[in-house]
This record gives C-alpha cells, sequence and structure tokens, in this order.
C-alpha cells in the first residue's frame, strides 16, 4: 500500500492554451511512492497536467496556467530554478528521443550537467540506471555505440535511464508504450513496479487495462475535467462514483 503523505497537491488547476481550455479547475492529491494512472480520450488535458508538473508548461508560448501545484508542500510556480525541479520531476515522453550520443553519454550527459565528474561515480549511476531501466544486460558491451542505433524499444528504455539519472523523486511517462512491442511493454511495466518503491510515478496511458495492472490509483480526465480517482478497485469494479468511469473503462464510451 502505498504511503499516505501527499507528495504532489493540485487545486483549481486551471490551462488555457488561448482560447481552448485544457484543464478546468482540477483538484486532487498523490501520494508518496504510489503509482496514479491518467487515463481518458485524446484531448482532455492528460499530458497538459504532466506538464504543469515539471514547468515545462512555461515552454508553450500561449499557455496560461491558474491554480496550485505544489510537490512536497512547494508551490511550484515559485520555484525559481525550474531546472532543479525538473531533475526532482523525470519525464518520459510518448517517443524515445535519444541524444545523437553514446549510449553511455545519454545516461551521464545529466549527471556531468549537474557537476558530477568523477569517472566512478559516473560508471555506478550510469551502471545503476540502465539496470533499473532493464537495459543493461543487453548494452554493456557497447556502451560507446550511439544510443540512436538501438532497436526502438531499447531507445525508451534508454530515455526512461536517462531520466532516471537525475534521481527523480517522481517520475512521469506520457504512453510510453506506444510505440513499442508488448514484450518490450511488459519488461517496462516490471520496472515500473520495481521503481515504486523508490519514487512516485504518474502514468499517462491510452490502455485502460496498463493503469488496471500497474497503478494504486487511477484518475479519469475527460474533456479537461477531473471525472473521477480513487483505488483501482473502485474504478475498475462495477460501481465507480460515475456511471462515465464505467462506460470508458468498459469500452462503451463515445
Amino acid at each position: 500500500m502505498y504511503n499516505i503523505t501527499e507528495k504532489i497537491e493540485i487545486s483549481g488547476l486551471q490551462v488555457r492554451y488561448g482560447e481552448k481550455q485544457a484543464l478546468k479547475g482540477i483538484t486532487f492529491s498523490v501520494y508518496e511512492k504510489e503509482i496514479v494512472g491518467i487515463i481518458g480520450p485524446a484531448q482532455s488535458g492528460k499530458t497538459t497536467l504532466l506538464k504543469t508538473l515539471n514547468r515545462t508548461i512555461d515552454f508553450v508560448t500561449n499557455a496560461c496556467v491558474s491554480g496550485i501545484v505544489k510537490i512536497d508542500g512547494i508551490d511550484v510556480s515559485k520555484i525559481k530554478n525550474a531546472n532543479q525541479l525538473r531533475r526532482k520531476v523525470g519525464m518520459v515522453f510518448p517517443l524515445p528521443v535519444g541524444l545523437p550520443l553514446s549510449i553511455y553519454d545519454n545516461v551521464a550527459f545529466a549527471p556531468r550537467a549537474a557537476g558530477i565528474r568523477r569517472q566512478d561515480q559516473l560508471d555506478e549511476l550510469v551502471e545503476k540506471c540502465l539496470k533499473q531501466a532493464a537495459l543493461w544486460d543487453e548494452v554493456k558491451d557497447r556502451l560507446g555505440s550511439l544510443g540512436t542505433k538501438l532497436s526502438g524499444g531499447q531507445q525508451q528504455r534508454l530515455t526512461i535511464a536517462r531520466a532516471l539519472s537525475h534521481q527523480p523523486e517522481i517520475l512521469c511517462l506520457d504512453e510510453f508504450s506506444i510505440a513499442i512491442d508488448p514484450v518490450t511493454t511488459m519488461r517496462i511495466e516490471d520496472v515500473l513496479r520495481e521503481l515504486r518503491s523508490e519514487m512516485t510515478i504518474l502514468l499517462v496511458t491510452n490502455l485502460v487495462q496498463q493503469a488496471h495492472r500497474l497503478a494504486d490509483r487511477t484518475a479519469f480526465l475527460c474533456n479537461g475535467d477531473l471525472v473521477e480517482i480513487d483505488d483501482n478497485e473502485i474504478i475498475f469494479s462495477d460501481s465507480p462514483a460515475q456511471k462515465m468511469t464505467y462506460d470508458y473503462v468498459n469500452g462503451n464510451f463515445g
């Protein structure tokens, strides 16, 4: 069971892109070392929600954010060094975007930027992150090879290793399995189950059963509204609080 300590507090969060409202005043909390699944149809605000957590929403020129997002009780909008926040909140995007560097340097890039210079420390961290991402055994003999030459599934796991190299406290994954095969997807799901003991994980997925398998709780978003968030045994039961939730998770939506 997850810890009852609040890691993320979201209150009245609204996001607009010009005239389009992506999030409509949602409120909920995420607890320490739990996995929260985030499901819902396209254009529901799922990716937008993740972007508010580490302020990559700042890079969207027409985005207007109101409401409060707190991590460990600190309003993220008040944090002066957004890069420091992004080290705390790792992000894995839907399609793997490898840096045009070796496998080793892909993982070592962020630690070097943070000031780690000792080779033994870098070696240890690279190995740890690649093992956490279930990639070490496949690449340990070719760490000098280009990361972009790996298969799609390997590149996605390299992206996870790179996110872990920040040693984040929160890991956000946005449709990580969209472009990889089912076997690799299941391997990464096993990785996430192991990482749950070390960090809080938010998982945006269009695969309802993936949220069912992995999450402690699941949030259902639709058209920018938070329809419902609850323990998985409620969300995926015959009687969630909202009929819309039942219809969506059972494929009767739309």
